[in-house]
């Protein structure tokens, strides 16, 4: 049974710790420049740029319809005042969090100037890989928040490791191998890196730790909180520090900043999140997670702790104010049990496919 579909919460920025202010005065984040020569380039110098090696790649074809997308979005962009690519992109709106796809408004705009030619719908995905482009060329730069919330386009960091810093990228990715990480996780940090370059322009060799600090504090005002995903995490300045991009001095990982990016939580910590009012069951499920915690590893004894701690004793509490035991009436466990197999979807792709969820065991 799944409850109706809930917009997913944006987590609420806090203030860094004394110890990442001090960073970020003594690397800070790179200010990005009114005017830069690649944004002030007109058309046909854009143009002849894109569809030039390193830009151009893959067949005929395929660098038929990457020209469709660039030459269709400066044309989108030339509907909007300024005198750089980038003060037009600005202008435009497109960049500044409105709802939907970005590219159903170039569209749109494209429509109604008449400028959208006879393939009509066609140019719709083309404009992801056009903008791809545009940012690893260094035409625009779009803000932290878009590049953080657009699915389009995907996978920067394939373009920035293509066509504005092979070596860079490839410097990065030759430290999989030696990485325990899972596979998302490590192509998430590029992600994250990418994100840096398309912001900020430059190399991976000029991202500071204040970049990634701004980075971090973007991710927290602006990602969703998921149960299945981290959006808030520094391996991406881990990464980067292993590389050795951070000069010497620089903390070798974000963890040792700020609180909100703290180590590893004691048990204690763990449950004393939930705020749980009944004092023996506290310390009952602190004494279990210890007890736990010499045969799982962290993610799982985080796990347990919110399994325990917050989906099954504090939800108890909430609608059932002064219990005190485990020894549950008949009733309540039934309507514990019938809340917890009912989920709240995240998504609406998500929502269909999830299928109840089992009851924690008791410690």
């Amino acid at each position: 049974m799944t409850a109706p579909v809930t917009a997913p919460a944006a987590a609420q920025p806090r203030q860094l710790s004394a110890e990442a202010l001090a960073v970020m005065d003594r690397f800070p984040p790179r200010p990005v420049p009114g005017s830069w020569p690649e944004t002030a380039a007109d058309r046909f110098a854009v143009a002849r740029r894109m569809l030039a090696p390193p830009f151009a790649l893959g067949d005929a074809s395929a660098r038929h319809w990457r020209k469709l997308g660039i030459l269709k979005l400066l044309d989108w962009l030339e509907l909007h005042p300024g005198e750089t690519w980038q003060q037009r992109w600005d202008s435009s709106g497109a960049g500044a969090g409105h709802p939907g796809d970005w590219r159903d408004r170039v569209m749109a705009d494209l429509d109604d100037a008449g400028l959208l030619g006879p393939l009509g719908a066609d140019v719709h995905p083309r404009l992801g890989a056009g903008m791809a482009q545009l940012i690893g060329g260094d035409v625009i730069r779009p803000g932290l928040a878009w590049l953080l919330t657009t699915p389009v386009p995907a996978r920067l960091a394939d373009e920035m490791g293509r066509a504005r810093d092979p070596a860079g990228i490839a410097a990065l990715n030759a430290l999989r191998a030696a990485c325990t990480t899972r596979r998302n996780t490590f192509d998430q940090a590029l992600d994250r890196v990418a994100a840096i370059m398309a912001a900020k322009g430059g190399l991976v060799a000029a991202i500071t730790p204040g970049d990634c600090i701004e980075l971090l504090e973007a991710c927290q005002a602006v990602l969703p909180i998921g149960p299945r995903s981290n959006p808030f995490s520094p391996f991406f300045y881990e990464l980067l520090s292993a590389a050795g991009v951070f000069p010497a001095a620089a903390p070798a990982t974000v963890r040792m900043l700020s609180a909100r990016f703290a180590g590893q939580l004691t048990v204690e910590q763990m449950i004393d999140r939930y705020d749980i009012a009944c004092r023996p069951v506290r310390d009952l499920l602190v004494d279990y997670l210890r007890e736990r915690q010499p045969g799982i590893d962290y993610s799982s004894l985080v796990g347990l702790a919110i399994t325990l701690g917050k989906q099954f004793w504090k939800d108890l509490e909430a609608h059932h104010p002064g219990i005190s035991s485990l020894h549950l009436p008949p009733d309540i466990a039934a309507a514990w049990k019938q809340r917890i197999q009912t989920r709240t979807a995240r998504a609406p792709a998500a929502a269909s496919s999830r299928s109840p969820a089992s009851p924690p065991a008791t410690p």
